[in-house]
């Protein structure tokens, strides 16, 4: 069975030296998303809603102390089958552009680690576990239907008085489909609004 060491060997592997905040949201991650995409998870190291967001212990217990790591001996990327690694490589595209403290404020606004803080304020030390349901459960609806979705956005669009006509739900289709990106889409915003 693959372990969390084994995660995080492979994800050092791809980024080299790393922050260990960073590695331990990346491992987060990547267990989140294969919950997701296969139905099981990644590995069976609980994962818990600490201050600075999702940790795992085992990992914790074995870089306490060090700011950042070079590599990781403890797990080997060679115990991940090939669905591992290709949700591994899905995160990282993903997530990996990110710093540790921006990775660190999304799970903070995510309802995984929120739920499983409950009642304790955001400086309070907690042991909970993040539930594997809630992960699958919450990052599941993430990955919505380009058609519903722009669906969606039209609707709280228009709830707010703002009609989204077909020329931008099809700009909306674009973007969620990834046939255009998003910075593109701004870009030419910003662009459009100096012009004018």
């Amino acid at each position: 069975m693959t372990s969390a060491h084994d995660v995080a060997a492979a994800v050092v592997r791809r980024t080299g030296a790393i922050t260990t905040m960073k590695l331990q949201k990346l491992v987060y991650y990547s267990q989140a998303w294969h919950l997701v995409f296969h139905g099981e998870p990644m590995f069976e190291e609980r994962i818990e809603a600490w201050q600075q967001g999702p940790v795992t212990p085992s990992l914790y217990a074995r870089h306490s102390k060090k700011y950042q790591v070079q590599d990781w001996p403890h797990g080997s990327e060679r115990e991940l089958t090939a669905e591992q690694l290709s949700t591994l490589d899905w995160v990282l595209g993903k997530y990996a552009h990110f710093s540790a403290e921006a990775l660190s404020r999304m799970t903070h606004m995510e309802t995984p680690w929120r739920s499983a803080r409950g009642l304790c304020e955001e400086d309070e030390k907690s042991t909970a576990q993040i539930s594997q349901d809630q992960m699958r459960y919450f990052y599941a609806r993430q990955r919505t239907d380009p058609d519903i979705a722009v669906a969606q956005a039209a609707a709280s669009s228009a709830m707010e008085g703002v009609d989204l006509d077909d020329e931008w739900q099809q700009t909306l289709r674009e973007v969620a489909t990834g046939a255009r990106s998003a910075d593109d889409l701004i870009a030419e915003e910003i662009r459009r609004a100096q012009s004018q």
